[in-house]
């Protein structure tokens, strides 16, 4: 029995074939010659686009809230969050590192030492599955953002209204040409003149709608008075409010590896956030921490437990090519200003697959190091 055993083990060993594979240690070192390649890491990057506004010169920035009923504008906390984006790349992972003696099949790795076919040649990649790694550029899905203090904003120029001159007419005189010129502003308090600028605009904001609703207009003549109306509003806006300036962050995120069912929650403060600051350190003055949580996705951990067991014949599955299919995992970004959460892949969420120790052709998505394509 022991001896038809043996035979049989032997037989299976040489259909595999001469190739082998076997794990780098940390230290770098491997025996043999032959081809590195890495199972892939996501790293994602997350992008916060955040607002201030310059009141520099805007000389009736005190004023905004009461005459213009601006709830959300605070002099001294000019800053908010406008926007999240989250992207991914994939790379190789530092501590899964593999030695392939490619003796009797093909391996193409590319410049990040991700494997990116075995068993097939360039020629097949490229005509029988190439279409398959035409792949859209990798981007998260099922986003969604909620913005707790937006405003709307526009890119407002700045002007002083009352750097002008005065005129005085007296009776005889003709049109364009009074008797006297002043070049000394009307002596009015800056809270009077505020409270005239806000008066204008609430004028042109009825006069817009008049505009509008009217019948009087051509569309293109409409268009053009609505324009005109919307540069003077802006013009007026500019000394309460400002000039709005955006900045957008990058932080980047390398997910933990998860290795057991009780790994199912990473969470993290990724940045703090300040509304007279903005971005800033954790002691600054109304820093609230934007906490990010990951979550993997809990049905892929059967799958992960079953390709850690220990085979019955493990020398018969030694040297095999091992492959990680990434898992979903769901990224939220939560503070008292915003909630982000988004779905992307994460490929250190997903298990680690052992390939058949045999001739097969494989190939391997790019953009996230899973397995695409498959064939005994």
């Amino acid at each position: 029995m022991l001896r038809k055993f043996l035979l049989l083990a032997a037989a299976a060993m040489l259909m595999a074939g001469c190739y082998s594979v076997s794990p780098v240690g940390n230290d770098g070192a491997a025996s043999g010659e032959g081809l590195f390649y890495a199972l892939p890491r996501t790293q994602i990057c997350v992008d916060v686009t955040y607002m201030y506004y310059d009141l520099s010169d805007a000389v009736y920035s005190e004023y905004a809230s009461e005459m213009l009923a601006l709830d959300n504008f605070d002099v001294d906390k000019p800053y908010r969050i406008r926007d999240v984006q989250t992207s991914y790349t994939v790379g190789a992972d530092p501590d899964n590192y593999f030695l392939v003696s490619p003796s009797g099949i093909a391996v193409q790795v590319d410049n990040r030492h991700l494997l990116c076919a075995v068993g097939m040649t360039p020629k097949e990649v490229a005509s029988e599955v190439g279409p398959a790694m035409q792949m859209a550029p990798p981007s998260a899905g099922d986003a969604k953002l909620v913005l707790h203090n937006a405003t709307a904003d526009k890119l407002l120029p700045t002007y002083n209204l009352y750097d002008r001159t005065d005129t005085f007419y007296v009776r005889g005189d003709r049109p364009g040409q009074p008797t006297g010129l002043s070049t000394k502003k009307a002596p009015r308090s800056l809270r009077q003149r505020a409270q005239a600028a806000a008066e204008e605009i609430a004028e042109l904001e009825d006069t817009r709608a008049d505009i509008a609703l009217s019948d009087r207009y051509t569309p293109e003549g409409k268009s053009e008075l609505l324009k005109q109306l919307e540069e003077k509003e802006a013009v007026l806006m500019a000394q309460f409010i400002g000039k709005p300036v955006m900045e957008t962050v990058h932080f980047f995120i390398d997910p933990k590896p998860v290795s057991s069912e009780k790994d199912t929650l990473q969470r993290f403060v990724l940045f703090y956030f300040s509304r007279s600051e903005g971005i800033c350190e954790s002691d600054d003055y109304g820093a609230l921490p934007v906490v990010c949580t990951l979550r993997p996705d809990k049905s892929m951990h059967k799958v992960r437990s079953f390709g850690n067991k220990r085979h019955l014949i493990p020398f018969l599955h030694k040297g095999n090519f091992k492959y990680r299919l990434p898992s979903q995992a769901q990224l939220r970004l939560s503070c008292e200003l915003f909630d982000y959460q988004v779905t992307l892949p994460v490929a250190q969420f997903g298990p680690v697959i052992d390939l058949p120790h045999k001739h097969f052709k494989a190939l391997f998505d790019p953009t996230t190091g899973a397995i695409i394509y498959y064939e005994n």
